[in-house]
């Protein structure tokens, strides 16, 4: 059997393909996951998912009812992940007895499918454990490619996705976690810089306020458990400096128009001091976008305030939500009428949804997640998988996430993939970067057949 360093793409499994498939296809946005049957709204994120479910239920049904008989150290993900899909279906059948709308039920139900491509990842990862490190090597140089040309002139080319109004060419990013995963799975990642400083630079014209913050925390807690707080540093300098240098240079693009504002040092500066103080952005930048760039903040707040009032209104509504499928954007009337589902913060998103009841559900699972990620941790002494989930976690209170494909389906299937070489051997290697000379061992520990597709 081939070491998994040198298994090239045209070696792999089909499954194997669909997974390396997906993860690139996220750096392209939310078009990538428009692609499907828009009149039957099924699109590739459920295709995929839906045919690994009935064709390889041993690795996905079965894997998940052998983590919930088993004695392991591992029980703890399986019966939360079983408690948030039983719940999730009562909050659909309850949404069908409100007489709630069925499609945006079944949207919100999704919310507790997606999880399951995680069994989809460990199984890849167990097979090809280096497909992370590969992957991650792919998207720094379509980001690199992709995210100058969408700045440039991609965002003004009017294409739309068949059936919706997507752009065909979405917003570039995912910029800081690619310079993380460079970090932390590369043994000479200093090759890498110049792809770096490239993503640095989309992070920030991106102005992605929840990933700035979120990805801080990320690189943070990558740097103290793994003991690499210079690198952290290095790359807090790097960032620095493209700020100065964007100053120095008077760099000054229009925004892209789902963006708004412009792309320069003082915008960016003022887009990230908004969110604290819009007075004490004012007073040390000389923006006119002020108040745009709190007013994203406040329109959500305002809903957020209405989601708290209306699920606290009575003990029924407090416990279990007002039901899948209800029209949470109703509860603002600038919202009346929109087909806008998520308030952009995930626990006001459970909480509306699904009650006090629901959001425990949710935190339960995520708490499991991260047990998960601490055993690879503990077992590896490679902090990825942790600073990962923490920083897609942080992301979701702040944005569109866990709730819908683009930020949910690379979550679990980035996570999955991760944990797969970490949790499922006997031996494992000390770090990521030593998983190049590393062979499959003959009779892993594993919740899967070694059946391969």
């Amino acid at each position: 059997m081939p070491q998994p360093e040198t298994v090239p793409i045209s070696a792999l499994s089909v499954w194997g393909v669909c997974a390396f498939v997906m993860v690139l296809g996220a750096s392209f946005g939310k078009s990538f996951f428009y692609i499907g049957v828009p009149s039957a709204h099924i699109f590739i994120a459920e295709i995929v998912l839906g045919i690994f479910l009935i064709f390889r239920a041993d690795q996905s049904f079965g894997a998940w009812g052998r983590m919930l008989i088993g004695s392991t150290d591992y029980t703890f993900f399986p019966w939360c992940l079983l408690i948030s899909f039983l719940y999730g279906c009562f909050e659909f059948s309850y949404g069908l007895y409100n007489d709630y709308s069925v499609l945006t039920a079944l949207q919100n139900l999704a919310f507790h499918i997606y999880p399951l491509y995680l069994f989809l990842g460990i199984w890849i990862g167990e097979q090809y454990p280096t497909m992370l490190k590969k992957a991650f090597r792919w998207l720094a140089w379509i980001l690199a490619i992709y995210g100058p040309a969408y700045f440039l002139f991609l965002n003004k080319i009017q294409l739309t996705m068949p059936g919706s109004t997507t752009p065909v060419f979405s917003q570039a990013g995912g910029g800081g976690m690619i310079i993380l995963s460079l970090l932390a799975f590369e043994s000479r990642p200093r090759r890498f810089w110049p792809l770096m400083v490239i993503a640095g630079a989309i992070m920030l014209a991106v102005q992605v306020r929840a990933e700035w913050l979120s990805m801080g925390i990320a690189f943070i807690i990558w740097g103290f458990l793994e003991r690499k707080m210079r690198s952290v540093g290095t790359v807090a300098v790097i960032v620095l400096l493209l700020l100065v240098a964007g100053y120095v240079a008077d760099v000054n693009l229009p925004s892209p128009a789902e963006r708004g504002g412009n792309i320069s040092s003082r915008e960016i500066v003022a887009r990230g001091i908004s969110a604290i103080s819009p007075s004490l952005a004012e007073e040390y930048t000389d923006s006119k976008n002020i108040r745009f760039y709190y007013g994203t903040i406040y329109w959500r707040t305002r809903w957020w305030a209405a989601i708290w009032d209306s699920v606290n209104e009575d003990t029924t509504s407090m416990l279990i939500g007002n039901g899948y499928g209800f029209p949470l954007a109703g509860l603002v009337p600038n919202l009346v009428g929109s087909d806008v589902r998520t308030p952009h913060n995930i626990a006001m998103y459970a909480l509306g949804y699904s009650g006090w009841i629901g959001l425990v559900v949710f935190l339960a699972l995520q708490l499991s997640l991260m047990h998960l990620a601490w055993r690879a941790y503990r077992r590896t002494g490679q902090a990825w998988p942790l600073a990962f989930w923490c920083s897609g976690l942080v992301n979701a209170f702040f944005g569109n996430s866990l709730e819908s494909p683009l930020g949910a389906v690379p979550f679990y299937l980035f996570l999955g993939l991760s944990l797969g070489p970490a949790l499922i051997k006997e031996k494992v290697p000390q770090t990521y970067a030593e998983l190049s000379s590393v062979a499959h061992e003959p009779e892993p520990i594993t919740m899967f057949p070694s059946v391969r597709a």
